[in-house]
Order: C-alpha cells, then structure tokens, then sequence
C-alpha cells in the first residue's frame, strides 16, 4: 500500500478538527476556532510522523499525543479534564467507525496512528456525521451540564480592581431580583464570589451570616454590596450577599445589567460557576 504524508496529515487533521469540534459541543465549552485548527494541525502532525517511526503508534503514545492535541485546544479552560474525556471518547467512536465501514467497503480506512482515506470524500463524511450522531445519542448533551439540556453562556465581571470570566447556567427555578433596582441577580459560586470581591478589598468569612458581614465591612465597601432575601428548597426565608459590578459583558461584548450574589460552596461540578435566571 502506497501511503502519502501529506494525504495523511492532510485526512487527520480534518478529523481531528471535526473530533475536537465535537467534544466542544458536547461538553459546553466554547473555544476560538484557530486554537482548534492548530490543534488539529498537531494531530496531523503526530499521524505523519507515527507512519514514518511506527513505535509513535503504541496506544500508551497515542493516548498521550491525544492529551497533548486536547491541551493545545482546550487547555485552561473551567472543565478540561472533562472535554479531555469526551474527545477521547468520540476519536474512539469515530475510529471505530472507521472500522466498520472500511470492512464493509473493503478498504483500509486506519493507518498506523490514524486515519488514510483513499476512498471517495462521502464515505469519510459518512463516518464524521455517523460518529457525530452516535455521540450526540449515547451523550444527549448530558457532558454539558448534567442531564437537563439547558444554555451556559460566558460572562467578564468586573469589580473594582478585579476581572473574571465565567461560565453561567441558565436557570429558570432562578428568579432572583434586586429589591430596588429589579435587576437580574446572578447567583456565583463562593470562590468566584470572592474572587471578585477581592477588587474592593472584601473577605468572605463563610462562619458569619450575611447581614453580620455587612455590618462588619468597611463603609467604602459596603456601599457596593446588599441583601437579598430569598426562598429554596430547605430555606423558607433567607439573605443572600449580593454586590453591584463595576461592568458585566456578555461574549457577543453586549452588556448586562444586573447584580452578582453570593451563592454556595460549589455550582454544576466545574461546568459553570453561576446561574442566572432565563
């Protein structure tokens, strides 16, 4: 069998893109699509260079030249471990696949470390839509953020001296508003909380009560931040810490008109890190 490199780079780097594309979208991230065309690139990369030195195409190898293809896409985002495992899983059902359907039609559709197609274009974009849906049916967007399919969107808070970008949840059991203003109240985790009150010098101190760490706050801080009553499940009648940013910008750069709360410990298992009413 006649191989050519640049056919090979050329066919994984496609499928990398694809794999890497759906692994996003199964798992709610939202990455620039130029990391994942390098990323892609380096997939190719690493299927040249396993068909030229077959011990690259070890699976201990493969496995780690698939890690290091998912870090150059998706590294330091909130749920890396979790769309590392979700790229796994969908390159696994894409070669299978491949697998498959090079049986059936009698030809070799894996070489070495990946895939070699020299077959016509629609069976190679009848095993990228195949491997697309049984994912999407095995998954139900379930990776994304648990299993009711609801929309996480990206938000920058700013407060002061300090900024962070955050990934929110739409809930609609959230209908939290500021008594004064009726704005929106975006309820954050502690850690993101306290990330941003940081900006104005502020300490959480998760041993007091909220109406107890406002009395104690300095006036200067104080003034920026408030009370919010609320019912939940378990809590007929509470207070929650809310504050007011400085800016809240949406991905599209839209603003956003609304206040920051301070919610519990931990939100959605590192897939977002607020929620916000719909």
């Amino acid at each position: 069998m006649v191989v050519y490199l640049d056919v090979l780079f050329g066919t994984n780097a496609l499928m990398d893109y694809i794999t890497l594309l759906a692994a996003a979208h199964l798992g709610g991230v939202r990455v620039k699509r130029l990391r994942l065309l390098l990323a892609a690139g380096l997939g190719g990369c690493y299927a040249a260079a396993a068909a030229v030195q077959p011990w690259l195409a070890v699976l201990p190898v493969r496995l780690l030249a698939g890690l290091g293809v998912c870090a150059a896409a998706f590294w330091r985002q909130n749920a890396f471990a979790r769309v590392c495992a979700l790229y796994l899983i969908v390159a696994a059902a894409f070669a299978g696949l491949a697998a498959v359907l090079g049986r059936a039609a009698e030809r070799q559709l894996l070489y070495g470390a990946g895939y070699y197609f020299a077959v016509p274009m629609r069976v190679l974009l009848l095993a990228a839509a195949a491997g697309y849906a049984v994912s999407g049916v095995l998954l139900r967007g379930d990776a994304q953020h648990g299993p009711l399919r609801r929309e996480v969107e990206q938000l920058t808070v700013r407060f002061g001296s300090a900024e962070r970008t955050m990934r929110v949840l739409h809930d609609t059991g959230n209908d939290l508003a500021e008594p004064v203003s009726g704005r929106t109240v975006v309820v954050l985790e502690r850690a993101a909380a306290q990330a941003l009150l940081a900006g104005r010098g502020i300490v959480l101190d998760a041993a007091q009560d909220p109406a107890a760490q406002l009395a104690a706050w300095q006036p200067e801080a104080a003034r920026h931040c408030g009370l919010l009553p609320y019912r939940a499940v378990g809590t007929e009648a509470g207070l929650l810490l809310y504050f007011r940013p400085d800016s809240v910008r949406r991905a599209d750069g839209s603003v956003l008109d609304c206040v920051c709360a301070v919610g519990p410990e931990k939100l959605g298992q590192g897939a977002y890190e607020g929620l916000i009413g719909v």
